[in-house]
């Protein structure tokens, strides 16, 4: 069991949304603010102790849309190579000495800042379990939490190789947790999801 304040968390934003069609999909708004400022806001509202953004694809639109909320930038260099480099960008990136990194996606909008804080609450390293997923309605959703000692594993990543392989290889590591949180299950990758998180909202 943690705090939210000994969790350091890392939003990927870095994506060229190919699927989305025109535009960047972090930019576009739900409730008068960018989707992406929707992602940072939970965090800092659950009182991360760090947040960190990694931006590439429209790096600048996207710091911009950020502007004066207290986290760190840091820039994919080659975004294009998949979604593991951006991992890495961010975990090197972390300055604290954080129990758990939290890894969050910056196209999901309407994640609870109670999802996260029931996350770090039921993050329990010594009991066997230092990787908590949430669940909604079954399924399993996001942000992950890894606990510190997956760091080395996160600042090496390459290519698109995320961080999924970490839960296949560790399976009795997770603990998997029901959240009342469809949030965690919404990402929008098409005009479709867009509309249906709208609809939501």
């Amino acid at each position: 069991m943690t705090d939210m304040t000994d969790v350091a968390v890392i939003i990927l934003a870095a994506g060229q949304s190919t699927r989305f069609g025109k535009g960047n999909k972090l930019l576009r708004t739900v409730n008068g603010d960018p989707i992406i400022k929707h992602s940072v806001q939970a965090a800092l509202n659950a009182k991360a102790g760090e947040v960190i953004v990694v931006t590439g694809h429209a790096a600048a639109d996207v710091e911009k849309a950020l502007q004066g909320l207290p986290v760190t930038l840091i820039r994919n260099a080659t975004p294009e190579i998949g979604m593991g480099t951006s991992l890495a960008v961010g975990a090197n990136a972390i300055r604290s000495l954080p129990s758990a990194v939290m890894i969050m996606l910056g196209d999901m909008p309407l994640i609870k800042p109670e999802t996260l804080r029931t996350s770090a609450s039921s993050f329990t390293p010594d009991n066997g379990h230092d990787i908590v997923v949430p669940m909604y309605d079954g399924q399993r959703g996001h942000p992950v939490m890894f606990g510190a000692k997956y760091m080395p594993f996160l600042c090496a990543l390459s290519g698109d190789e995320g961080a999924r392989s970490v839960l296949q290889n560790h399976p009795e590591r997770v603990r998997a947790i029901n959240v009342d949180d469809p949030g965690t299950r919404y990402d929008i990758d098409t005009e479709s999801d867009l509309k249906d998180i709208l609809s939501s909202a």
